[in-house]
């Protein structure tokens, strides 16, 4: 016995499924489609409010439960106005009093965004910064490290301008891009490099 086929029931039925389809796909295509670096500037930052600094048995612990993150104040060292992201060591001195050029000492910022991109396109946007920055006199030292188990690139250059030293550490993960910056004065930079590497031990992304 043959059965009918209802058109009027079947044809609204194929085009829902195409809808759903065309439409998991585009979400797939935008969850992984990498952030125009034309838009980095204008990403989401991370604000102060979301790392939350707490005392352990181990030391003074910060995380930022959003992004992931997790690392160690060094031993000592005091927070920026109880600020989590920037901290500075016991002995650190500033040319003057409302400057962020340092005299003496070590100092260490970190950010996290929401940029979703990769080391490749990471690698070539800081080039490209670095080569029309009018401040980074001179690039010591450009190479690809591990943080946390990701792939990162760690850049160390000086700004004889106002004669500081600076490591980069830049890394994706996932849609989310974290960097970490030492400063120091040129004189101060071998010290501080040690105490920086140190620090980057303790860092951790979930």
């Amino acid at each position: 016995m043959a059965i009918k086929i209802n058109k009027k029931i079947i044809i609204p039925i194929i085009i829902v499924i195409l809808i759903l389809v065309v439409g998991g796909l585009f979400f797939w295509w935008q969850k992984n489609r990498e952030t125009p670096i034309e838009k980095w500037e204008a990403a989401k930052v991370s604000p102060e409010e979301d790392y939350i600094a707490k005392e352990t048995p181990e030391g003074e612990i910060v995380e930022n439960k959003k992004m992931g993150l997790i690392y160690k104040i060094p031993k000592d060292w005091i927070l920026e106005n109880g600020n989590p992201t920037r901290f500075y060591s016991p002995d650190t001195e500033f040319k003057e009093k409302t400057s962020v050029i340092l005299e003496k000492g070590c100092k260490i910022d970190v950010y996290a965004s929401y940029i979703k991109t990769n080391l490749d396109t990471l690698k070539k946007f800081i080039e490209a910064e670095f080569s029309k920055s009018s401040l980074i006199t001179k690039l010591d030292e450009s190479s690809t490290i591990k943080v946390s188990n990701y792939s990162a690139l760690r850049n160390k250059y000086q700004v004889e301008k106002f004669g500081m030293s600076s490591i980069l550490v830049d890394f994706p993960s996932k849609d989310k891009l974290y960097r970490i910056l030492l400063s120091s004065s040129i004189e101060e930079r071998d010290r501080c490099e040690v105490e920086f590497n140190k620090f980057l031990e303790t860092v951790s992304i979930k």
